[in-house]
């Protein structure tokens, strides 16, 4: 197959430019940082702050243009390249306060990140699976490296084995997956798998176990019940930058996989299998919210947080509906920031320990007022409650659902679910807040924040505020995203 090499910069010139940056990095390390410099002058961060800088403020240049059977470059794909490049800068600003923990490799750091970038970026803009599966592994295969970066850590290597066997689990679901695919199809372009899924015969059962397997695959990486089980102990083991990175850039992927083939394969089909995605969602928000009460580790608990915000996304793909596909990119944009705030609060108050059990922000009203509010309100974002940018994500998936529900049961069923998770959820939330004003603090020293990570801080909880109170701009642009999906 002839390709078109000025179609292909088209929809791909953002991972050019990033792969271009990647070879940067790798050379200003040969030559000028060794990665031994440290602070705010280290010549590889400063470098790849300003190389992801330069490609987001390209990624706003970009328009859609008409789309290849290897790639497309629509309004969806240009929403999340830009998702996955601001994911990247902050994950950059928060690895600032924790990179002191890296033995070595510092520099070696944000040259995986932008790779993981880069693929994730790609993702956005796939159209077919053999695409799908290469930007796939890209994403997971640099992952699997980050969730071991701390070799001194025992937890750290434990996370890494652990996401090395579930990632080659679900890249053998994936893999059988496209083999039933093709061979009931006779093609890996979502056009040409659409044309058959959706020619007015009933499916195969070889094109339905293939395309369930596929779901199998995507599920691991969403942290879909049952495909779950990774999640908390990796959050947990690997270092804070890369949980943060799992729980918002690799979820994102996950999503954005899944939108291209609930809304773009399955297309009008999708609505055969409103039952199954129902029951996964209803099975994922029980688990997620019922798990995330015992916890005692930080990370571990907004692992299981994770996967309560799973079953809301699985709740708007079972309605399969324009709203419900923008509901999911406004609910992901949220998402980021929320987690963002936390988690960088998480590696401020833990700084001088290697864990981050819940005991890090009892009393930290005492200790930094600053983190307290950043915390507080990240966690009632998190939680949905008005007027944060989580209350409107969750009303806009539960509104969708509620449209659907007027026609189908099962939907009315899990609207009712939904509801009631919100309030277990808004429980186990409120236990965490209390720690922050209601108990005494195990480590009374000061906790010294710089004026980078503030301004990071005060960014997020903003972005939280400001969308909770207006949010017609970027539910626009989420709108727009979604409607090239249809």
């Amino acid at each position: 197959m002839e390709i078109d090499t000025t179609q292909l910069f088209a929809v791909f010139g953002t991972e050019v430019k990033l792969a271009v940056l990647a070879l940067v990095l790798i050379l200003t390390d040969l030559f000028i940082g060794k990665g031994k410099l440290t602070g705010p002058a280290d010549a590889v961060r400063l470098v790849t702050f300003l190389g992801l800088g330069l490609v987001l403020a390209d990624s706003f240049t970009l328009v859609p243009v008409l789309g290849a059977d290897w790639g497309t470059l629509d309004s969806f794909a240009i929403y999340f390249k830009r998702f996955f490049l601001v994911t990247a800068l902050f994950i950059m600003g928060l690895s600032g306060p924790y990179e002191a923990r890296f033995p070595a490799g510092r520099a070696e750091f944000p040259i995986l990140i932008v790779f993981t970038t880069l693929g994730m970026c790609m993702l956005a803009s796939v159209n077919d699976f053999v695409t799908l599966f290469v930007g796939l592994e890209l994403v997971t295969i640099t992952l699997f490296l980050l969730a071991a970066f701390r070799p001194q850590l025992p937890r750290s290597i434990e996370a890494g084995i652990k996401f090395v066997i579930v990632g080659a689990l679900a890249a053998a679901f994936l893999v059988y997956g496209l083999a039933f695919v093709y061979g009931s199809t006779g093609s890996f372009g979502f056009a040409e798998v659409s044309a058959v899924v959706n020619n007015g015969e009933p499916m195969s059962g070889a094109l339905t176990f293939g395309l369930l397997m596929v779901l199998v695959g995507l599920s691991f990486k969403i942290g879909v019940v049952p495909f779950h089980v990774w999640v908390p102990d990796v959050y947990q083991g690997a270092p804070t930058p890369v949980t943060a990175f799992l729980s918002v850039g690799s979820k994102a992927a996950g999503v954005v996989l899944l939108m291209r083939v609930v809304y773009t394969v399955l297309g009008p089909a999708a609505s055969e299998w409103t039952t199954l995605l129902a029951g996964l969602a209803g099975l994922t928000l029980i688990m997620g919210n019922l798990g995330a009460i015992p916890q005692k580790d930080l990370k571990r608990f907004l692992g299981y947080s994770g996967i309560a915000h799973a079953g809301f996304l699985m709740m708007a793909f079972a309605t399969h509906t324009q709203d419900s596909a923008t509901a999911i990119l406004f609910y992901m944009t949220t998402y980021l920031f929320a987690n963002i705030a936390a988690f960088l609060v998480i590696v401020v108050v833990s700084r001088t320990a290697d864990d981050a059990g819940f005991d890090r922000i009892n009393g930290l009203r005492d200790r930094s007022p600053f983190l307290a509010i950043v915390f507080i309100i990240a966690m009632l974002s998190l939680a949905g409650v008005p007027p944060t940018a989580g209350f409107i994500a969750k009303f806009m998936i539960l509104r969708a659902a509620m449209e659907q529900a007027m026609h189908d049961p099962a939907m009315m069923a899990l609207v009712v679910l939904g509801l009631v998770m919100i309030v277990v959820g808004l429980y186990y939330y409120l236990c965490v807040i209390k720690r922050v004003f209601m108990r005494d603090a195990k480590d009374t020293s000061v906790l010294e924040i710089s004026g980078w990570t503030k301004g990071l801080l005060l960014l997020c909880v903003l972005v939280i505020v400001v969308l909770g109170c207006y949010q017609a701009p970027l539910v626009e642009l989420a709108g727009e995203g979604a409607s090239s999906l249809f």
